[in-house]
């Protein structure tokens, strides 16, 4: 099989090629192409993968079409819209960003930080608008010619792209010419917190490869990503930095330094330019700090300063002398010391094995920054990590991002964070006299990075993950997922915040051969049984019946599934009946969140064949959901219900006929049962809206055993049945109209 790699830069390629070399091994055929090449580097890959099997290709980096300046722009406007949204409203170093990519692209003469504040006192409804407008002008963008003649000549059986989610991302127009052409299509995950720092997913692969379900759980709250297509295979960029051994003494390695080994070490790891716009004058603050400690042990400690490896700390000027470990080939270390304190020392480390940083970290009692790269590195090694995050311009990028707080210790990373350098050196103080756990360090490190084994290295992992994509076949499918802003992300009420402790889940569903692609809200992590799903009958009898401007009652409508897709695909009108709380509440998000509001009347009635007070019983463990059974029941004062065990609901229960009676609901044209347990006793309180002549058509579920007296309960009042579809578990669904088509007699059909 052919697998073809479009990687946007080196960095990538640093982190791929690994997995292609087993690729390789495994006889595939494998080309790859990196969007920013350069001569050398290309034969450089040549070299390192000496392959007949392996090519290296040019491929596209931009459109060639008329389409390439307004891709770009939608795309630039997309990504600011992006992050307006709810779980991102306190990234304000993001949102900048997305305003400086956009400045860019318009020249705007507009500060990053006032535009990106203008532009979050749009209210979340109209920003979703927006988004939706981009969401829907991305997809009608054509496929780029230049793209699909790339991907005709190269003929791949599966395409992997990285990044892929970046800001303005060039890569989408690939994934739009692999659609046309029906080459399936996987993102590789490049980095932990692309997700949620570098844009929108403005093309959807088919695939997408994580490191772990945190991502899974991003990609679907933030792009609207199907948690079922997401692969969660690890870190594979972690790999050989998991193999790595201290190979020298702590007396080797601080002497060349010229640092004192009986001293304890921390180590600062600088940020990137998003984190820390000055980084150099934080440092120089916290080393103050630590010197001022009134514990003699950190007053007196080394430091070792890491500038970020693409970031540069210091300027020409500056004194810098190459250095070398005699015990650790090709390690080399370039010393500065601009602190004026000969215990502080700015270090930069130069081999590709990460042998010197890896001996910075072991050899060091904590890890102290911004880089949350870094941090991760160190939980490999078992070091404790230390930042701080609010009280100073100079760093305050951690606070502004999403990714960050997932390390955190009292989310059971490795993170501890201080909320100035006071609290930040007494917790250093702390380190030494009583130094963390470092065994459970490394298993955070293990679940987070390698979360099928810390022992388990992940290439090959991710190798088996590509392999079985290629068995699937998957097909070029993805584009009917809507981003999250497109379907009406249906978390909370707009302007309501989420209560503290709710769980909910967010289920895409989509049926491409009809063009139906919504996402369901549930309370709670369903499974099994209790996670949404569509039904095919009931798709079918939709398709069939719900015509334009038909009135629909969903009756015990549960999460709004079918209300949703009549409403805002057929153009129907419904009114939804659901007395379940919990249940209720979702129908009402999902109504909203699918911009179905205005063709849906949600009501939290319960139908029955009698008036007047019920009790709802739910089994244990779905309090409020919509499996439920109704009997009339008063109530009474009796002692609270316990926590566990059947839950009972009391509720106000009414006929259908008198409902569109009172509330004045407009005549049905279709009946849809939403629950198998009050069919009989909704029926028997139906005799004038059974009698209507609107009604066209009903459609519901009930157990095997009762479809006869159903059946025949409905034939006293001129319905036949039209199909008759036996499904799990002993039930049968039953569809009944007026007139039974010829055709459709035989069971089945």
């Amino acid at each position: 099989m052919k697998i073809l790699f479009v990687l946007k830069q080196k960095k990538n390629v640093d982190t791929f090629l690994p997995t292609i070399r087993v690729l390789l091994d495994r006889g595939h055929r494998v080309s790859l192409a990196v969007q920013e090449w350069s001569d050398a580097r290309d034969d450089a890959y040549r070299s390192e993968v000496p392959s007949p099997a392996f090519s290296v290709v040019r491929c596209p980096t931009q459109r060639a079409d008329q389409w390439a300046e307004v891709a770009s722009l939608l795309r630039s406007l997309r990504d600011c819209a992006h992050y307006q949204q709810p779980a991102l409203k306190e990234a304000v170093k993001l949102q900048a960003r997305s305003i400086h990519k956009l400045r860019e692209e318009l020249r705007l003469p507009v500060d990053d930080h006032e535009a990106a504040a203008l532009l979050r006192r749009v209210p979340p409804l109209h920003m979703r608008r927006l988004e939706a407008i981009f969401e829907l002008a991305e997809r009608q963008l054509p496929s780029d010619p230049l793209h699909e003649q790339f991907l005709r000549e190269q003929a791949p059986d599966l395409l992997l792209l990285s990044p892929l989610v970046h800001f303005g991302s060039a890569q989408a127009d690939m994934v739009t010419s692999a659609r046309a052409l029906g080459i399936p299509v996987s993102m590789l995950l490049y980095s932990w917190d692309n997700l949620s720092t570098k844009g929108c997913l403005h093309r959807v692969p088919d695939r997408m490869f994580v490191w772990n379900d945190e991502q899974r759980r991003e990609a679907q709250a933030l792009h609207g990503y199907p948690p079922e297509r997401v692969v969660v295979v690890g870190a594979p960029r972690f790999d050989a930095f998991f193999e790595l051994e201290s190979r020298i003494s702590r007396e080797d390695f601080h002497v060349p330094l010229g640092l004192d080994p009986a001293r304890p070490t921390f180590l600062y790891v600088c940020s990137s330019q998003l984190v820390s716009a000055a980084e150099l004058g934080f440092v120089r603050k916290w080393l103050a700090a630590i010197r001022a400690s009134s514990s003699p042990a950190l007053r007196e400690c080394n430091i070792l300063v890491r500038p970020h490896p693409d970031i540069p700390l210091l300027d020409a000027s500056e004194t810098v002398e190459e250095m070398r470990w005699p015990a650790l080939r090709g390690a080399k270390g370039f010393v500065s010391r601009p602190f004026g304190d000969a215990r502080a020392i700015v270090l930069r480390t130069s081999d590709r094995a990460q042998q010197g940083f890896f001996e910075c970290i072991y050899h060091s009692a904590g890890v102290v920054g911004l880089n949350t790269t870094a941090e991760l590195e160190a939980a490999i090694v078992g070091r404790p990590v230390y930042t701080i995050v609010a009280g100073s311009e100079d760093a305050d990028g951690q606070s502004s991002t999403l990714h960050f707080h997932y390390l955190l210790e009292e989310r059971g990373g490795c993170v501890r964070v201080a909320r100035d350098l006071g609290e930040h050196t007494a917790q250093l103080e702390a380190a030494l006299s009583s130094p963390p756990d470092q065994d459970a360090i490394r298993r955070f490190a293990g679940a987070f990075l390698r979360p099928h084994g810390v022992t388990r290295p992940v290439v090959p992992l991710l190798a088996d993950a590509i392999e079985q994509v290629l068995r699937e076949g998957a097909g070029s499918r993805a584009e009917t997922v809507p981003g999250p802003q497109a379907a009406e992300e249906p978390v909370a009420p707009i302007d309501a915040a989420q209560p503290a402790g709710e769980q909910l889940t967010i289920v895409p569903l989509s049926m491409p051969k009809r063009g139906y692609s919504v996402r369901i809200q549930v309370s709670g992590d369903p499974g099994g049984d209790a996670r949404p799903r569509l039904d095919r009958s009931t798709i079918d009898w939709i398709n069939e019946r719900v015509g334009i401007g038909d009135v629909l009652y969903d009756i015990d409508a549960g999460l709004g599934v079918y209300s949703v897709l009549a409403a805002r695909y057929h153009g129907a009108v419904v009114v939804a009946f659901e007395p379940g709380f919990t249940a209720f509440k979702d129908l009402c998000d999902n109504v909203r969140g699918n911009g179905c509001d205005g063709s849906v009347l949600a009501l939290p009635v319960a139908l029955a064949d009698w008036e007047g007070l019920g009790e709802l019983k739910f089994p244990s463990g779905m309090a409020g959901q919509s499996k439920h059974t109704l009997r009339p029941a008063q109530w009474r004062v009796r002692r609270a219900a316990a926590d566990e065990g059947t839950v009972r609901q009391v509720v106000s229960a009414t006929t259908l006929d008198e409902a569109m009676r009172r509330y004045g609901l407009p005549a049905p044209n279709h009946l849809r049962f939403g629950g198998s347990a009050a069919v009989a006793r909704v029926i028997a309180g139906a005799a004038h809206v059974l009698g209507l002549d609107s009604l066209k058509s009903m459609f519901f579920t009930v157990a095997a055993d009762d479809a006869d007296s159903v059946v025949a309960q409905l034939a006293m009042r001129g319905w036949s049945v039209a199909r008759h579809v036996p499904i799990s578990r002993g039930r049968v669904h039953l569809q009944v109209c007026r007139e039974v088509p010829a055709a459709s007699q035989e069971s089945g059909r």
